[in-house]
Order: C-alpha cells, then sequence, then structure tokens
C-alpha cells in the first residue's frame, strides 16, 4: 500500500510539473507517454507469479481400487500424496501388473510387475482417475500398482498393491478345455529384435498365445499376443534365448517346442 501512495503522489508532482511549466501542447504528448509507463509498471508489479513451494518427494497413490463390474478389470485411485507435492507438478501414472501366484500359469509368472500402460494427467479435470484393463485374461489372478511421475519424470514410490482373482466361468463338473500346443514355431534375429512366428492353433477357441522365454535363468512370460507371430525387442547382444508358446483359451495349452537362439556381438 504504501508503494502505490508514493506512486500515486509521484504521478501529480510530475502532472502539475507538465501542466505549469510547459504549454499544453507540448506537455500532453509527454503527458500520455509518461502515464502509460506508469500503467504498464504498476500492472507488472500486480501480476507477479507466486513462487511454488519446492517439494523433496514425488506423491504417492495409497487408495488404489479394483473391481470386475464387467469383462474387464477397472482401476480407480485418487490424487497421490505427498508434502507441499502440487497437482501441476504431475505428469502422469505408470499402471503395472503381474500375474497372482495363483492360477493355470503361476509358476511362469512368478508374479513379477511388469508396466502395462500410461496415463497423462489433465489438470483439474478429475479428482478420481480411472484405468481399465481390457487384455487381462479371465482364466488369471492378477495384482496391480501405480507409480506416480513428475514433469521431471522422477518416479514415486509403489502405490498399495491390489489384488483381484481370475473369473473365467466354467460349468461345475466339467474340465475346461484347453487348445492344442502350437505347432512350427521358427525364429529369426533381424540385429535389433527376435521376431517368432508359428502355425495357427486350430480347435479349442484360442483367445491369444503366451510367450515364454530364458535367457539362462529359468523361463518367464516375455508378452502375450492375439495373431501368431511376435516381436520381442527386449534383448541383449552375445546372449543365447530359448523361447516356447503356449495357446490359451478357457485354459492353457501344453507348451510347444522350445526354440533356441543366439544373438551376435555388437
Amino acid at each position: 500500500m504504501h508503494s502505490q501512495e508514493r506512486d500515486l503522489e509521484g504521478l501529480r508532482f510530475w502532472c502539475v510539473c507538465f501542466m505549469s511549466n510547459c504549454r499544453r501542447s507540448i506537455a500532453l504528448p509527454f503527458f500520455l507517454l509518461f502515464l502509460s509507463f506508469f500503467f504498464v509498471a504498476a500492472c507488472g508489479r500486480r501480476g507477479d507469479p507466486v513462487a511454488i513451494i519446492p517439494y523433496k518427494e514425488v506423491g504417492v497413490v495409497k487408495d488404489l481400487k479394483v473391481t470386475l463390474p464387467d469383462d474387464s478389470i477397472h482401476l480407480a485411485w485418487g490424487k497421490p500424496e505427498a508434502e507441499n507435492f502440487p497437482d501441476k507438478a504431475i505428469k502422469g501414472f505408470i499402471v503395472f501388473r503381474a500375474a497372482e501366484s495363483e492360477g493355470p500359469v503361476t509358476e511362469e509368472y512368478g508374479g513379477e510387475f511388469r508396466a502395462i500402460d500410461y496415463i497423462l494427467y489433465v489438470p483439474e479435470k478429475e479428482k478420481t482417475f480411472k484405468y481399465i484393463d481390457k487384455k487381462a485374461l479371465k482364466d488369471q489372478s492378477y495384482k496391480y500398482k501405480v507409480i506416480v511421475m513428475d514433469q521431471d519424470n522422477r518416479m514415486g514410490m509403489d502405490s498399495n498393491v491390489v489384488s483381484i482373482k481370475g473369473t473365467a466361468a466354467v460349468t461345475p463338473g466339467r474340465v475346461a478345455a484347453a487348445p492344442e500346443a502350437p505347432t512350427g514355431l521358427a525364429a529369426v534375429y533381424t540385429q535389433k529384435d527376435i521376431v517368432l512366428i508359428w502355425d495357427e492353433t486350430r480347435g479349442a477357441e484360442v483367445k491369444s498365445y503366451r510367450i515364454y522365454r530364458s535367457a539362462g535363468n529359468g523361463f518367464v512370460v516375455a508378452g502375450e499376443s492375439v495373431t501368431p507371430a511376435f516381436t520381442d525387442r527386449n534383448i541383449e547382444p552375445s546372449k543365447q534365448y530359448i523361447y516356447y508358446i503356449t495357446a490359451v483359451g478357457e485354459a492353457e495349452s501344453v507348451p510347444s517346442r522350445t526354440i533356441d537362439i543366439m544373438t551376435e556381438m555388437r
């Protein structure tokens, strides 16, 4: 307030000087020019941005929930929490999924979390965030977690972990029909990745194919495909990889034959 009063007093002083010591025709242009600079300077002071309090840790999602209202798995969570962590610092959310230790493919999955999607944060759009996992298999149980990423691409701590069991509908007393094992598995190394192809499985309904890979320390799931082809881009040079494929319908088939391929030294 004191600064604004001094500015106004200064304005009055210069107005008197211009009007008393100079002709009106000469004083008016200078007076208008001075007045414009005065208002620009005053507006600039009032428009100074408010400093944002710095934060030390990226926010954490603590209220992750999972439901199964239809054929897809639904996740929902609120805004992340951390001391002084502002909403405008949020860049997005990374959704992780892992197969539970129950179900038809427990040992091969091993419960390892894998990132399945990234959700861009839209400021002030909504206070509750949602994600639908439409690619989850009905015969498999899953667990999920969500991690916050800030504008500097720093990642926060893990959210709480939620689980949901598979819900494949099987008539009591009837064994789920598994497709036949895939055949004709072949692999090609393209210097950048490994391409797998195999024959389409016929017979029982096939919803997807599951690709298993070993680099010498046991088989893990490398991915899934709805077509009889898969490209593995997560490989390293000078390493031997072993693959096999299963077909997934109401249940999972027995494995195909294995195939091994060696990547070249770079």
